[in-house]
Protein backbone atom coordinates (compact mmCIF):
# COMPACT_ATOMS: atom_id res chain seq x y z
CA UNK A 1 0.00 0.00 0.00
CA UNK A 2 1.33 3.44 -0.92
CA UNK A 3 1.21 6.19 1.68
CA UNK A 4 1.82 9.91 1.38
CA UNK A 5 4.54 11.10 3.74
CA UNK A 6 5.79 14.51 4.82
CA UNK A 7 8.38 15.28 7.47
CA UNK A 8 7.75 17.99 10.05
CA UNK A 9 9.93 20.99 9.19
CA UNK A 10 10.47 21.66 12.89
CA UNK A 11 11.39 18.29 14.40
CA UNK A 12 11.74 16.00 11.38
CA UNK A 13 9.08 13.52 12.49
CA UNK A 14 7.64 11.69 9.47
CA UNK A 15 3.87 11.89 9.18
CA UNK A 16 1.98 9.48 6.91
CA UNK A 17 -1.55 9.17 5.55
CA UNK A 18 -3.37 7.57 2.65
CA UNK A 19 -4.22 10.88 0.95
CA UNK A 20 -2.99 14.46 0.92
CA UNK A 21 -6.20 15.58 2.66
CA UNK A 22 -5.57 13.15 5.52
CA UNK A 23 -1.93 14.23 5.57
CA UNK A 24 -3.05 17.84 5.91
CA UNK A 25 -5.00 16.95 9.04
CA UNK A 26 -2.13 14.99 10.52
CA UNK A 27 0.39 17.75 9.84
CA UNK A 28 -1.81 20.46 11.34
CA UNK A 29 -2.63 18.30 14.40
CA UNK A 30 1.05 17.45 14.91
CA UNK A 31 2.16 21.08 14.74
CA UNK A 32 -0.66 22.17 17.05
CA UNK A 33 0.12 19.54 19.69
CA UNK A 34 3.93 19.44 19.47
CA UNK A 35 4.90 22.93 18.30
CA UNK A 36 2.14 25.24 19.51
CA UNK A 37 4.52 28.21 19.53
CA UNK A 38 4.91 27.89 15.73
CA UNK A 39 1.35 27.82 14.33
CA UNK A 40 0.73 26.51 10.83
CA UNK A 41 -2.40 27.67 9.00
CA UNK A 42 -4.16 25.56 6.37
CA UNK A 43 -2.64 27.46 3.45
CA UNK A 44 0.91 26.98 4.79
CA UNK A 45 0.24 23.30 5.46
CA UNK A 46 -1.12 22.73 1.94
CA UNK A 47 1.93 24.44 0.44
CA UNK A 48 4.25 22.28 2.54
CA UNK A 49 2.48 19.10 1.42
CA UNK A 50 2.48 20.17 -2.25
CA UNK A 51 6.20 20.95 -2.09
CA UNK A 52 7.55 18.21 0.20
CA UNK A 53 5.21 15.20 0.43
CA UNK A 54 6.27 11.99 -1.26
CA UNK A 55 4.94 8.49 -1.86
CA UNK A 56 6.22 5.67 0.30
CA UNK A 57 5.39 1.97 0.19
CA UNK A 58 4.47 0.02 3.29
CA UNK A 59 6.52 -3.13 2.99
Amino acid sequence: MTMRVVECNICGEPLAAATDDELLGRLRAHVESEHSSAPLDEHQARETIAREAYDASDS
